[in-house]
């Protein structure tokens, strides 16, 4: 009885149906979602209730409570996007930019970023600038990309703010202009709480042209940033307190900021804690721990942990 159950299951009839009869398959396996659930949206979709052929189409292409399936998905994107279900235009749109669950085509995910562009939903414009900033698709258009980005900065969106901010800071797109860069990165930072505008904000006041060094303005932004975990930032701060340089010198934060910077895949700042392990600047000397940093940021690819200097003689008095 099973043989004959697993025969019809490959009869021509069926075939249509199976896709979804994986996605009822999927959501039983997962124990997470509820086939019957599913069965009403997909006849809901069947009955033209575009949200349904959405919501099916982004649980496949995501793996929402089901496996991930996203050729089983496109057909449910594009009934959702002909029906001006934005969204599903945006994820299609992706779907045949990358080549998932249909052959590539940047033309088509062009024009399906255009039409969820338009519908409101901005990380579809941050992809359509992406793809006309590097000729993808169609010619190369900079500016257009950075109307896109301003259109999805104003919306809200992050990856919107820093593609803009980029814009500025280079002159793609734009006239160059750092300041107008400066208050992208800020409102990123501050307002969407977004720990690399904050990183490129504080190192765009120590470091770039056009624009008057201010190392006593990076210094939040550099703190905040490497409270996210930033190792680099935590390196550069760790550099301002060793130096003096818009804040009180500190050695002993300098130490702990470049040890927690080396820890954060920052290979310098492991060399520069490493230099003051091999002294009394910021704590107790400890030769051995400056061996074990040298090392690390040698493996780490900085080479001059490779042949790092000899330790100092200790103090005889």
């Amino acid at each position: 009885m099973l043989r004959q159950t697993n025969r019809h299951l490959h009869s021509p009839a069926l075939l249509p149906l199976l896709p979804f009869l994986a996605l009822l398959g999927a959501t039983q396996a997962c124990g997470l979602g509820d086939a019957a659930q599913a069965g009403q949206l997909r006849a809901d979709c069947a009955d033209g209730v575009s949200g349904a052929c959405l919501e099916l189409g982004l649980r496949l292409y995501h793996g929402r409570q089901v496996f991930r399936d996203e050729a089983s998905a496109v057909p449910f994107l594009e009934q959702a996007c002909e029906a001006d279900e934005w969204e599903g235009c945006s994820v299609l749109g992706r779907a045949h930019r990358d080549g998932r669950g249909v052959n590539e085509d940047l033309r088509r995910a062009s024009d399906l970023f255009e039409q969820a562009c338009g519908g409101g939903v901005p990380e579809a414009c941050v992809a359509l600038g992406l793809l006309r900033q590097e000729g993808r698709g169609y010619r190369r258009d900079v500016a257009q990309a950075a109307n896109l980005f301003e259109q999805a900065c104003d919306d809200g969106h992050v990856e919107g703010c820093m593609e803009l901010a980029l814009a500025f800071d280079e002159g793609r797109g734009r006239e160059r202009d750092v300041l107008r860069a400066a208050a992208v990165y800020e409102r990123a930072c501050d307002e969407m709480e977004h720990a690399r505008a904050c990183r490129d904000l504080g190192r765009l006041y120590l470091y770039t042209e056009g624009i008057e060094r201010d190392a006593a303005q990076a210094v939040p932004f550099l703190e905040q940033a490497c409270e996210a975990n930033w190792g680099e930032s935590c390196g550069d701060l760790a550099r301002l307190h060793a130096d003096g340089d818009g804040v009180a010198q500190d050695w002993e934060r300098a130490r702990e900021l470049y040890f927690r910077a080396c820890f954060r895949q920052h290979p310098e700042s492991c060399y520069r804690a490493a230099e003051l392990y091999q002294t009394e600047r910021g704590g107790e000397r400890n030769d051995d721990e400056a061996e074990r940093l040298f090392d690390r940021a040698c493996r780490q690819g900085f080479r001059q942990g490779c042949r790092p200097p000899p330790p100092p003689p200790q103090d005889s008095t």
